[in-house]
């Protein structure tokens, strides 16, 4: 558990830096080629990529509670999930599913959750 709390983390440095990057893409190139509608699914799928990121790297580093560890796959899940597929979904990536997306927002949701029951079960 401790090793996939690690990963977790890492990944969501990573995913830190990939906003930023993200963000200046936007910016500096994106702007005047995408659609509003697109250029929105961008800016939405950051903001919640940016937030996920920094809860997964608040989580505990000190407990190697089970339900932390299921908050963090639940994030990751959403992540890979919701962000990523609006992302390639505003992009015309191909591969895109939008169907993935409201499985991802549910991940995430569901993720809160457990981290809320985790808060009352931890002495």
């Amino acid at each position: 558990m401790q090793f996939w709390m690690k990963l977790s983390r890492s990944l969501a440095a990573l995913y830190g830096a990939a906003v930023v990057a993200l963000a200046a893409l936007l910016m500096h190139l994106w702007q005047s080629a995408l659609s509003p509608d697109a250029a929105t699914r961008i800016v939405i799928a950051l903001a919640l990529l940016a937030l996920h990121s920094l809860a997964l790297l608040q989580l505990d580093r000190k407990t190697g509670s089970r339900l932390l560890a299921l908050t963090a796959a639940l994030w990751q899940l959403g992540i890979w999930l919701f962000c990523w597929t609006l992302l390639a979904g505003a992009l015309q990536l191909p591969g895109y599913f939008s169907a993935l997306a409201p499985l991802g927002g549910q991940s995430f949701i569901l993720g809160w959750l457990v981290l809320a029951i985790a808060n009352w079960r931890r002495d």
